[in-house]
């Protein structure tokens, strides 16, 4: 595609070509054209944007920093961003910094149930509750039962 004269940097650029390529038939139809862009569709524009989605950086962060993503403006100021432009954004996205607390704090639990001896209160501090009690009131409502019982298999 490039000739062995390639200049960067330069006021122009151009490309050139034979013209009677121009004058030759297209080889794709309509279905063709619509069967590559559903295709290249996910692999440009929707995996990009993926990897830019906020809640998805807000996830990491809480799982990572735990101890420095006590509060919004903590977590905010990792991002660069403002509290409110926070909660603003991840409500675009159609999810909540309690909601992400939330998925990140029960996975975490879960796993130290599932993989751990640990008593449920050091569980309960580790995934940032401040007591036993609350820690059991959240897993009951994520999960239906306290965490003995989900220790004990009683799921």
């Amino acid at each position: 595609m490039f000739t062995a004269d390639v200049r960067f940097d330069t006021e122009r650029t151009r490309f050139s070509f034979d013209e009677r390529y121009l004058a030759l038939p297209l080889q794709r139809d309509e279905r063709a054209l619509r069967t590559m862009l559903r295709r290249a569709l996910p692999l440009t524009v929707l995996q990009y944007r993926r990897d830019r989605l906020l809640g998805q950086r807000v996830r990491e962060l809480l799982r990572t920093h735990a101890e420095q993503t006590g509060n919004a403006d903590a977590l905010a100021g990792l991002l660069n961003v403002s509290s409110r432009t926070l909660h603003r954004q991840l409500k675009e996205e159609g999810t909540s910094l309690q909601a992400l607390k939330d998925e990140v704090r029960r996975a975490q639990a879960l796993e130290q149930l599932q993989r751990t001896t640990k008593p449920i209160k050091q569980i309960a501090l580790a995934v940032g509750f401040r007591n036993e009690k609350s820690f059991s009131r959240a897993f009951r409502h994520w999960t239906g039962t306290t965490p003995g019982a989900y220790r004990r298999g009683e799921r």
